[in-house]
């Protein structure tokens, strides 16, 4: 797991409000954290091929500078390594997106009251209905105003003074599922992307236990219109990301002078 993802875990534990029961893992990307030299060069390329002229950009974060928050933690490494782990090939699904095989999510439903997403990208179908409280999922952005991808770069390219993040409980509908957690994140005075990103990632700890807590206490997520969802971004282009290098390049310089 990502890190900031066991931290959020690990807050909901020590609150009570969370007991892992099983884990479900990607069997692709598993398998794809122990390949070759090979496989990681492919990897890359169809990266490449995705992010086109950000790439750069995506790989020196990923490689050189990946922040702590996105270091990856071994689960043999966290309190709950003991709990039954299945491993899946998810199918594609109908338009966009995935489906989990039918054991799967026979077996999660029996035995889970919530699945709490941190991979398998957009997961559709009964996984989504079948456990009681559904499947939910952080968005680190605020959905009525940023979608897509990156994390806070249209925020920082914009400007914005605020952020958000975003805790929902999945559907069909990219990205409308039902609130139930949101945690606004002040921007205003951070002076490069890594500032913005490593905001929204810290306002995201706790949120799992906030959005566990009232469903438990049987509040209702707040749903919302598909004409109050925003814009849907998704990676940078030529002039994006030129705009973005200066930027960041400007915000970089002022942080040394001020030191």
């Amino acid at each position: 797991m990502r890190r900031w993802a066991a931290a959020a875990v690990a807050r909901a534990i020590d609150d009570g409000v969370l007991s892992v029961e099983r884990v479900v893992i990607n069997d692709d990307v598993a398998a794809s954290l122990d390949d070759d030299g090979v496989a990681t060069l492919r990897r890359y390329v169809d990266t490449a091929r995705d992010y086109g002229v950000w790439t750069p950009v995506s790989a020196y974060r990923s490689v050189v500078a990946p922040p702590a928050h996105l270091e990856w933690v071994d689960l043999d490494d966290l309190p709950w390594a003991d709990v039954p782990r299945v491993l899946c090939t998810p199918q594609p699904a109908e338009t966009f997106g995935q489906v989990l095989p039918t054991e799967v999510v026979d077996t999660v439903a029996a035995e889970t009251d919530v699945v709490v997403r941190f991979g398998f990208g957009i997961v559709k179908g009964d996984i989504l209905t079948e456990p009681d409280h559904g499947v939910l999922s952080f968005h680190h952005g605020d959905v009525r105003r940023y979608r897509g991808r990156p994390v806070g770069v249209w925020e920082y390219i914009d400007g914005a003074h605020e952020g958000g993040v975003t805790l929902q409980r999945l559907t069909e509908t990219l990205d409308g599922g039902a609130v139930v957690a949101f945690e606004s994140v002040n921007l205003s005075d951070a002076e490069t992307w890594p500032d913005v990103e490593r905001r929204l990632y810290a306002a995201s700890e706790g949120m799992l236990s906030t959005g566990l807590a009232s469903l438990r206490a049987g509040e209702s997520p707040e749903r919302i219109d598909s004409d109050d969802l925003g814009p849907l971004y998704t990676t940078p282009g030529a002039r994006e990301t030129v705009r973005f290098l200066v930027k960041n390049t400007v915000g970089m310089a002022r942080r040394v002078l001020a030191r």
